[in-house]
């Protein structure tokens, strides 16, 4: 798991599996940045797990992969959406980032991400869509949602609900400091 902190917060650090690459600059956009988290990941990694700061049930990763053994991408049909602790299903077709996977390969033949705000998720989709890649749906291989989007909590201050300058206007409030995390 590779964590970018590009608001400065956290002191570089790693343990098993993880690494926080810190940086006190930010990036100009919310694509220009998940392409540089993509880029600080390991050579001997074949795909990326798309994780925010929603909830990942213990399955995700795994029904991920088996969605990604004969697809290119992965995007779940159903999640589950946390509004102030109840949960909700939900069916989707193309939103959710945080619940995407894709291969490696096809991430960097596509040219990854668009440099751009507010829609980078769907800029990368059109590019999957544009180079006829094959998409699979993880539930299709573990009919349990693993992925708990939290939009509608106090604990989350999602940019979806922010608009299309909402990485602006987040990147623009104070950022308290911290030196440690403690993944486990």
């Amino acid at each position: 798991m590779i964590v970018l902190d590009d608001a400065g917060q956290y002191a570089d650090q790693q343990g098993d599996g993880w690494r926080i690459v810190s940086l006190p600059t930010r990036f100009r956009t919310l694509g220009e940045k998940r392409n540089a988290s993509a880029a600080l990941v390991s050579p001997d990694v074949d795909a990326y797990c798309v994780w925010d700061d929603d909830i990942y049930l213990p399955w995700h990763i795994s029904a991920a992969a088996a969605a990604l053994a004969d697809a290119d991408y992965t995007i779940p049909s159903l999640l589950l959406i946390d509004k102030n602790g109840r949960l909700e299903r939900k069916t989707n077709q193309s939103l959710f980032h945080g619940a995407w996977s894709f291969r490696r390969k096809v991430f960097e033949a596509v040219c990854g991400y668009p440099f751009i705000q507010s829609g980078q998720d769907q800029g990368l989709l059109k590019r999957f869509k544009a180079a006829n890649l094959r998409r699979a749906d993880p539930i299709q291989f573990d009919s349990r949602p693993s992925y708990v989007y939290r939009w509608f909590t106090a604990h989350s201050q999602h940019l979806s609900a922010m608009g299309a300058d909402g990485y602006d206007r987040l990147g623009g409030q104070p950022t308290p400091s911290a030196t440690a995390i403690n993944p486990g």
